[in-house]
């Protein structure tokens, strides 16, 4: 049997800002949730949470894929509290600017860097209604 994993976090080009290895996509490819306006994977649980992969090449029987979308603002166009909460304004209702968003973390890493990499936020999704669900919301 063979695996293959990747660190959590810090794998990805820094001028294009695409991941070589993406957790969240390997999360929602194993049916585990769906996408929000915050590009964050939302699971029946929510959003708060750090994701992590382990990919085997073993044959599994496939996880259902969620039906409809645990997002307020894709599914019903209300919510946004994503979108509120971004201390950016990188993320709006048409989506998110990633070269923004990067420039702030860059900055909050400049500000912070007695404390080591500090180069991430999460605020678009930690206060909203999806940041932590129960099954069925």
């Amino acid at each position: 049997m063979k695996a293959a994993w990747q660190q959590p976090t810090h794998n990805f080009d820094q001028e294009k800002l695409v991941s070589f290895w993406s957790h969240k996509h390997v999360a929602y490819i194993c049916g585990a949730g769906t996408f929000g306006l915050h590009q964050m994977l939302i699971t029946p649980y929510g959003c708060a949470g750090r994701l992590g992969s382990l990919v085997l090449d073993q044959p599994l029987a496939p996880s259902p894929r969620p039906e409809g979308r645990h997002c307020l603002y894709l599914r019903e166009g209300k919510c946004l509290a994503c979108v509120k909460s971004c201390p950016s304004g990188a993320l709006t209702p048409e989506g998110l600017d990633k070269q923004k968003c990067y420039s702030y973390l860059l900055e909050v890493d400049t500000y912070y860097n007695d404390l080591g990499t500090c180069d991430a936020c999460g605020k678009c999704a930690a206060g909203g209604p999806c940041a932590i669900l129960e099954p069925g919301d």
